[in-house]
């Protein structure tokens, strides 16, 4: 449901391996029984071909839209059946939506694991004469993807010869069946946003459900309800919503669609009386369910825990033998997270590069702090359990779904601290962006989880100086004609501004002898059987051999990310300090690079553009600046300070210091910056900053401000004046 997924519970889940594939469309009765459906018997709004004038001049408008989801169990089998259709039609205005429209990617059928998907699809193009064009899927090629390196067909399917003013009337549809291992199932939660990037005139979405299934759905940020059509001879509720006139949201800069834009999502859950009894977030068979109790979210993290009552017990283990005699309760709570995130992950973590695998995902945190709780109550260290939703779905009121659910630690001995986050570089006093600022809920973690009662917390929003990078860059020039500078780069990052830093440019071999220094490390993977070993050892020397030429090819799309320079090949990366404990915070690097694109000649003399020698900052557009219809949602707050020191070629003196000289402070944040002369160099000094990670939509103004400014600086350019 949102990028932050890994960091949520799933009661049930399924892992996907394709076992064969076969393409779309590949049952011709089926097929041809949908296109009917479809376009010989279309709902009227699939007739339209007029727009309101009010949005003719819109990229494109979506004149109609249907999403059909049905969810049935095959009589007198171990069978479920989930169908799920789009239907849209699009009359495209520009070539912007003509590009967005011009190619398609369509799934191939297939079996993958218990479940066999086929689907289907259709295109056709309505010229503004009503000459209408179907594109056979015959045209699609079929491509070959790696994901997780297991290979996957998509087809694409070009639409040619889209021209302004046309309409795109097109479908996609899976049918899916389940074979059932247990008496359990539950489907994908669903979400749709009744906003797009174009505006829609008309838009219905249905759902059937047989019966006696369980249904979770809640209607937000205005969204209508649903209506209920009952059908006692086929055994199934149908539920529908219509909607209409909504306007396009294309491209809001920090919007949290979840949180502000109309909104229902829904899921289905098959289970029979005997697993409905779990503590789930199902309610009475065939009703809907729209709210969820304080009760019911403690019943089902008691129940995770009661049932997860042996994790952590390596770590048990471990700090038994290593720290028998130590009584503080500070340092045991510390070092036990330390020692958990070496148990648990770096020790794998070698093997994972090895082989491929994402080394820096937060999965499992629930399994994470699951464990960790359980040893500190063992041991009687002071801990609150947090139970919250990510801020980017909703209020924890709003809860209705139990992957919605995060949680997090507290440790309340008498120098307390958070832990809100399981990665490889990780520290404590972390709290999670997801859940800064934001009421949850917390129990007494030492108590037995039969024992808990669930009270509301206010979890608090670190300050922007706890998310702060530091970028040091010392130029000097290597040729003014030839627009040259050789760039020493120094960044020092704390809180969550370090972490995209720390992934793309570190690996295992970075720390690992930080880990070694600190906690027992195998050799060469030992405890591995020996032809695993071998295998290892093999694929460690081949990257190892290409490690240093990897390494440099992410630090000059690092740089090119923050500098807009033309950039050669960066050389000479230290990393100084890791940033993986809480009392060595920051990550530290340093390299080097030549670069162009910032000096131009002037006569005898030479202009800098000296404000691209700071990150690259928001560009506004005109439309963006005026009057703003939503909250602002940032990730988290965060400051950024920045030091030029340009030495200053023999034989020129510098001129447009005053034009470096900023200082824009509200409430949302601010940008400050100085320029002055120090011996034979020009130190620029600025810092950047974002107050909070929410602002009301009436504060937007004050934002515009800084942001401006930030921007404006970039733009600036010195004198080099010949003497």
């Amino acid at each position: 449901m949102t990028k932050h997924s890994v960091k949520t519970l799933f009661i049930v889940f399924f892992i996907f391996v394709a076992q064969a594939v076969i393409a779309a469309n590949d049952d011709p009765k089926r097929a041809a029984e949908i296109r009917q459906m479809m376009w010989s018997n279309p709902d009227p709004e699939f007739s339209v071909t007029a727009i309101p004038d009010k949005w003719k001049d819109k990229s494109a408008v979506i004149i109609a839209k249907y999403n059909m989801l049905s969810y049935r169990k095959t009589p007198l089998s171990s069978n479920l059946d989930y169908v799920r259709f789009n239907h849209n039609r699009i009359m495209l205005l520009d070539k912007s939506s003509i590009e967005d429209y011009s190619q398609f990617t369509i799934p191939e059928s297939g079996t993958y694991g218990n479940i066999r998907s086929t689907f289907y699809a259709g295109f056709k193009v309505i010229k503004p004469d009503g000459t209408e064009i179907e594109i056979p899927l015959s045209q699609a090629v079929k491509e070959e993807l790696e994901v997780n390196n297991s290979g996957f067909n998509k087809l694409k399917l070009a639409i040619p010869n889209l021209e302004e003013g046309d309409i795109l009337d097109y479908y996609f549809g899976e049918e899916r069946r389940i074979t059932l291992a247990t008496k359990y199932f539950s489907f994908d939660p669903v979400i749709f946003q009744l906003h797009g990037d174009y505006p829609i005139m008309k838009q219905k979405i249905t759902f059937d459900v047989l019966r006696r299934c369980f249904i979770n759905l809640k209607s937000l940020n205005g969204a209508p309800d649903f209506e209920l059509a009952s059908d006692d001879k086929e055994d199934k509720n149908t539920y529908t919503l219509i909607d209409e006139d909504r306007e396009s949201i294309k491209d809001i800069r920090w919007l949290y669609a979840n949180r502000q834009i109309p909104s229902v999502k829904f899921k289905v859950t098959y289970a029979s009386s005997f697993a409905a009894s779990a503590p789930t977030f199902i309610g009475e068979p065939g009703v809907l369910k729209s709210e969820v109790t304080k009760e019911e979210t403690k019943k089902l993290v008691q129940y995770m825990f009661n049932t997860s009552m042996y994790y952590g017990s390596d770590l048990n283990g471990y700090m038994r033998k290593h720290y028998k005699k130590e009584k503080d309760l500070n340092k045991l709570a510390r070092e036990a997270y330390y020692a958990y995130r070496n148990i648990d992950r770096i020790k794998n973590t070698e093997a994972k590069l090895l082989y491929g695998r994402n080394t820096n995902e937060s999965s499992g945190v629930v399994k994470d702090v699951i464990a960790l709780s359980n040893y500190y109550r063992w041991n009687d260290i002071p801990h609150k359990v947090i139970i919250g939703v990510p801020r980017e779905i909703s209020s924890i009121d709003d809860l209705i779904l139990e992957n919605e659910l995060m949680l997090m630690i507290k440790v309340t001995t008498t120098d307390p601290f958070y832990i809100g986050r399981f990665t490889n570089h990780s520290t404590i006093g972390e709290i999670d962006e997801s859940l800064q600022g934001t009421y949850a809920y917390e129990v007494d973690g030492v108590l037995s989880p039969v024992h808990w009662e669930l009270s509301e917390t206010e979890i608090p929003m670190l300050e922007a100086s706890a998310n702060h990078t530091m970028s040091h860059y010392n130029i000097s020039v290597v040729d003014l004609d030839e627009d040259k500078v050789n760039i020493d780069i120094k960044k020092e990052s704390s809180g969550a501004n370090r972490i995209f830093y720390q992934n793309v440019l570190m690996d295992i071999y970075d720390f690992k002898e930080e880990e070694k220094a600190r906690f027992e490390m195998e050799e060469d993977f030992e405890g591995y059987k020996k032809s695993e070993q071998k295998k290892l050892l093999q694929r460690k020397s081949d990257y190892i051999a290409n490690r240093e030429k990897q390494l440099n090819e992410s630090l000059k799309a690092v740089i090119a990310n923050d500098l807009d320079l033309k950039l050669e090949e960066p050389t000479d990366l230290e990393i100084v300090q890791t940033g993986r404990f809480h009392d060595t915070p920051e990550f530290i690097y340093t390299c080097k690079v030549e670069a162009g694109g910032a000096i131009k000649r002037a006569g005898k003399n030479y202009l800098v553009n000296i404000g691209k020698f700071i990150d690259g900052q928001i560009h506004l557009t005109d439309e963006e600046r005026k009057e703003r219809m939503y909250d602002v949602y940032h990730s988290f707050a965060r400051s950024y300070a920045y030091r030029i020191e340009f030495t200053i070629p023999d034989g020129y003196q510098v001129q447009g210091l005053d034009k470096l000289q900023n200082k824009v402070e509200n409430a949302t944040g601010g940008f400050v910056s100085s320029a002055k002369i120090e011996g034979n160099k020009l130190v620029v000094e600025s810092k950047k900053h974002y107050s909070s990670n929410f602002n009301k939509k009436e504060d937007w103004p004050l934002m515009v401000e800084f942001l401006d400014a930030a921007y404006n600086f970039t733009q600036q350019q010195i004198l080099l004046r010949k003497l």
